[in-house]
């Protein structure tokens, strides 16, 4: 015969898997959607370059890598990266890519440059005959990187970038920050403040997609 002690303990049990099943459920917002992670440049083009020598490409890729990372584990979305090292990718090879995987959203991780080092500011782009999925998802993205960067708001923009214009599917381009201003460079060597950067760009998406 089972004790009231036993029976507590199997329903709190119950309650607590209950929970966890919930939660999970809750926490895969992006389940069932293909993403394509594009960490702009690489090899032997570095994009922007900081005055103390920090490259465009090495923290492009850290925060790709990051927003990756928080797809997969907080929404369960599916990803592919353009790539996953310090290796040179055509814009060619970076949309057919997307393209030939039937990606769902291609977000393209970038960093801006400046020959006046005290810019800075946070801009997402689109393409200029984008869809108007493509500018919900540049709005949604611009206004949660603002609010972590706390940079000026340079704005959801429009572009005739060739990963924005070739792709089949909504897509993005990511400017956070100025790498070419010293007090940003300095931020972007640390990797918590990358994480953030590509947190707040997954929740970004999330909102876009929860439309």
């Amino acid at each position: 015969m089972f004790t009231r002690k036993f029976i507590i303990v199997c329903l709190t049990t119950i309650m607590i898997l209950s929970a966890i099943t919930i939660t999970g459920a809750i926490a895969q917002p992006l389940s069932g959607i293909k993403f394509i992670v594009d960490a702009g440049h690489g090899g032997r083009d570095p994009g922007a370059v900081g005055a103390n020598g920090l490259t465009e490409k090495q923290i492009n890729l850290q925060v790709a890598q990051a927003l990756r990372n928080c797809l997969i584990e907080y929404g369960g979305a599916t990803v592919q990266m353009t790539r996953v090292n310090d290796t040179y990718i055509s814009l060619e090879s970076r949309v057919n890519k997307a393209n030939i995987n039937k990606a769902d959203r291609f977000i393209s991780v970038h960093h801006n440059g400046s020959v006046n080092p005290t810019h800075n500011g946070t801009a997402v782009y689109s393409g200029s005959k984008g869809s108007s999925k493509s500018h919900d998802l540049r709005n949604k993205v611009q206004k949660r990187l603002v609010e972590m960067t706390g940079l000026r708001d340079l704005g959801a923009n429009t572009a005739n970038f060739y990963v924005l214009q070739r792709t089949s599917m909504p897509a993005i381009l990511t400017e956070a920050s100025f790498i070419t201003n010293p007090k940003e460079e300095a931020k972007l060597r640390s990797p918590a403040y990358l994480w953030r950067e590509a947190y707040y760009i997954y929740l970004g998406i999330v909102d876009h997609m929860g439309n």
